[in-house]
């Protein structure tokens, strides 16, 4: 068994241990290295693009594994320029774009589409102003103090017609409220007024039924002598000379009464008449 385990090494006469461990580590130094210019990364998309292949939408800040890439060309000699690759998300299309320093963007390449470009200022649209003299210099901080000086004064000025202005609409909400508590008196009075009238209507309304009532009763009344008069001439003219009783309700009712007395119970429970009795 220890046979099949020996680990014996050759050692060249002229071998070096502290040459070959700095020899190892260069080596492990460029076998990281190696593959440096292009490395998977998690992303966002820095701005909004449509694919080429399948007119897949993609928003703004997604995120992608992608791969970046170094490339060899340099802004101003001194800043790197990266290439972003991603895949679509629908139709696994590559996308590509790089970076751009000089106007802090990026430019797409192979793909897709921008959705919005942001549109650059010319540079011919403005002119560059020229160098100032000493002259031009004290002219412009004359003019700014001057303008300075007029803006406090306006301030002031502004500050005042504020003041008159806040004191106008101070008046003005007065009269509106002053002119809202008359209006609500006014109705006030205008119902009162109504509920008086209806009173008073339904008052004369009340007196028209009872003279009403009361022609009817005199007219009744009239009627009812009228017809006794008349009976009362042909009673002395015609056949029969007998004056017709009059109607009284007392003696009728003392008639009643005399009937009732006619009879009387005993306290045996036997009905007794009273008067004479029958003849048999």
């Amino acid at each position: 068994m220890s046979e099949r385990k020996a680990i014996n090494k050759y050692y060249p006469p002229d071998y070096n241990p502290l040459e070959a461990e700095k020899l190892s580590r260069k080596m492990s130094k460029k076998l990281k290295t190696m593959n440096k210019s292009q490395a998977s990364i998690r992303l966002m998309t820095p701005f909004s693009m449509r694919c080429l292949e399948c007119n897949e939408y993609i928003p703004k800040s997604r995120k992608f594994n992608g791969k970046k890439e170094l490339l060899k060309e340099k802004y101003l000699d001194s800043i790197k320029i990266y290439r972003l690759t991603i895949s679509c998300p629908r139709c696994a299309n590559s996308i590509t774009f790089r970076t751009d320093p000089g106007t802090s963007d990026y430019v797409m390449e192979i793909g897709g589409v921008r959705n919005y470009v942001p549109q650059k200022p010319d540079d011919n649209s403005e002119p560059k102003p020229a160098a100032e003299s000493i002259d031009d210099t004290l002219q412009r901080l004359v003019r700014e103090k001057e303008t300075e000086q007029n803006e406090k004064l306006g301030i002031k000025d502004q500050a005042d017609d504020k003041m008159d202005l806040l004191e106008k609409r101070l008046a003005k909400i007065q009269q509106e409220q002053e002119d809202d508590e008359e209006l609500e008196n006014l109705r006030k009075r205008n119902l009162e007024m109504g509920q008086r009238a209806e009173l008073i209507n339904r008052n004369n309304h009340s007196q028209q039924e009872k003279t009403e009532t009361s022609h009817e009763l005199d007219d009744l009344v009239e009627r009812v002598f009228d017809n006794h008069r008349q009976h009362a001439a042909k009673t002395d003219d015609g056949h029969d000379k007998k004056k017709a009783p009059l109607f009284n309700p007392l003696a009728i009712k003392g008639r009643v009464q005399k009937k009732k007395k006619l009879s009387r119970t005993n306290p045996l429970g036997i009905v007794v008449k009273r008067g004479n009795p029958s003849p048999k």
